[in-house]
């Protein structure tokens, strides 16, 4: 038996922000991986200004510092949004997005929660949890026991499972995503290859898929070309085929099609109490994703943060962490999620009946204010500014 204060199951931005936090304050934290870092991570890599500003909190390193180091490799000041052949807005960006590579920049975040001073066991995945008891069995066999337990261990998460939280009602909006990249070396003088492949920054595409988008991001070596939505109740390999109808679009030549991966992507089904007894879940675990555009690092290592903050509450006596979690989340994530689900649900509707008059007033006819909402200077509630700039500062 091995006795800490916090069991962190999962490395990933969720669970490495929560054990950098902990670690920091003092607490005995162990975080525990299936996988050795850095692993493969199926995700387009674009950081907001809101990502940003919470990695410079947790993590104490800024975007240009990033830069420096190699985790951030691209980023750009302009952007597209189109509807297949329309383009519905395009400009310049109030504040840069940047893009990383998973591999990297998830190795870069749990190093550092190694260097806070967390206990970090790469190979060794969680494969049961008692969330009453605090014992947490590893895949070698060995028994953990912790005070509190954060379940950061993505979309299929173990520790959720153990939580007697019903897995068929959250699966029911659970999203499917499919990704290939490709070496930007490779794509020069392809004849017919679309613009926005070849461009270095970012477009949005709709129009090919009902409940979701389509996407191709730069990155400094590759482009990634991607496309989520809803598949629940939908017929057997419908984002596939809506996927080859994107590549199509853009002319990708077959050769370079070979390699298209796919992953389960919480959009829009978050849990409404993401926690029970000594387990809170953070990130992906708990469906904490934005439902339109789908970002899920901001909110990885924003609950991530939370949690360890409930954790370390409960730790010095100032009550309950998962009371503390659940006030953290009513107040500041779950209207951001329940109001970016509306609005999710109006465009996709207008765009499925190509009523695309109302779509392009909202994209380019408020000035920067859709911007500002997707990187957290202003809210997905009806785009009010947040105070100082969003609550993550």
């Amino acid at each position: 038996m091995a006795d800490r204060d916090v069991i962190v199951a999962g490395g990933g931005p969720a669970g490495a922000a929560a054990a950098t936090v902990l670690a920091g304050a003092g607490a005995r934290v162990a975080v525990l991986d299936k996988a050795r870092f850095p692993r493969p991570k199926l995700c387009a890599g674009l950081l907001t200004w809101k990502t940003l500003k919470t990695i410079e909190r947790v993590f104490g390193t800024t975007a240009a510092q990033l830069e420096a180091l190699g985790v951030i490799n691209h980023k750009s000041s302009r952007y597209r949004i189109r509807h297949r052949e329309t383009v519905l807005s395009e400009g310049q960006l109030v504040y840069p997005f940047h893009f990383v590579d998973r591999r990297v920049f998830d190795a870069w975040c749990l190093d550092r929660a190694a260097a806070a001073g967390a206990e970090v066991l790469q190979g060794l995945g969680v494969v049961s949890a008692d969330p009453v008891s605090g014992v947490v069995g590893a895949s070698d066999g060995s028994a953990w026991t912790a005070r509190h337990l954060v379940g950061a261990d993505g979309a299929n998460s173990t520790v959720r499972r153990c939580c007697g939280i019903d897995e068929a009602r959250f699966g029911r909006e659970q999203g499917m995503g499919l990704e290939l990249y490709l070496d930007r070396s490779a794509l020069a003088g392809i004849p017919g290859l679309h613009e926005d492949v070849a461009a270095d920054f970012p477009t949005i595409a709709s129009g090919f898929i009902d409940a979701g988008y389509c996407w191709s991001f730069p990155h400094r070596d590759v482009v990634v070309l991607g496309i989520c939505g809803l598949y629940r109740g939908r017929p057997a390999g419908m984002i596939s085929r809506c996927f080859t109808d994107f590549l199509d679009f853009l002319n990708v030549p077959q050769a370079l099609r070979q390699n298209v991966k796919g992953h389960p992507l919480p959009y829009g089904n978050w849990l409404e109490r993401p926690l029970a007894g000594r387990a809170l879940l953070a990130g992906d675990a708990g469906g904490l994703v934005e439902p339109f555009f789908g970002e899920g690092i901001h909110y990885a290592l924003r609950t991530g943060e939370m949690a360890a903050r409930a954790c370390l509450g409960g730790l010095r006596g100032a009550g309950e962490p998962g009371a503390a979690y659940q006030a953290d989340l009513e107040r500041e994530i779950f209207p951001e999620l329940v109001w970016s689900k509306r609005l999710r649900t109006a465009l996709y509707w207008l765009t499925r009946l190509g009523i695309l008059g109302p779509v392009r007033l909202f994209l380019g006819g408020g000035g920067t204010k859709l911007q500002e909402m997707v990187h957290g200077m202003r809210s997905f509630r009806l785009c009010k500014p947040l105070d100082c700039h969003g609550p993550w500062r």
